[in-house]
């Protein structure tokens, strides 16, 4: 099984608990999903974001990884600071792009809350 596979298996799971209003079992597969030993990031292809943490000192820093690579995050509350470093820098219209992206495979109310702090 492939890595386009899985996400697509993984996506129609959480739709069809999204659809049940199942959060419990939403919120077990996205932990799943973030435990370190889900997938290697090898197989993403990817930068860590506590790597970009340490590598992002300007704009034109986070620019540039930005449009070299992806950026994988262990946890949600990486994500919300991986927004909240987009926001910081202003890569506003990135982070509501990356936001609405997720939005369309996950409804986790955590996430939504963040961001809304953050946007604020």
């Amino acid at each position: 099984m492939n890595l386009q596979n899985i996400r697509s298996n993984i996506k129609e799971i959480l739709k069809d608990a999204i659809a049940k209003k199942d959060y419990k079992r939403v919120m077990t597969i996205l932990d799943k999903i973030f435990s370190p030993s889900f997938l290697t990031y090898d197989d993403v292809n990817a930068i860590m974001f506590k790597d970009v943490k340490q590598i992002v000192k300007s704009k034109e820093d986070l620019e540039n990884i930005l449009l070299s690579t992806k950026v994988a995050v262990e946890s949600k509350e990486e994500l919300i600071e991986f927004f909240d470093l987009l926001l910081k820098y202003g890569f506003k219209e990135n982070a509501i792009s990356y936001f609405e992206k997720i939005l369309e495979d996950v409804n986790d109310i955590e996430l939504i809350d963040g961001f809304n702090l953050l946007l604020r």
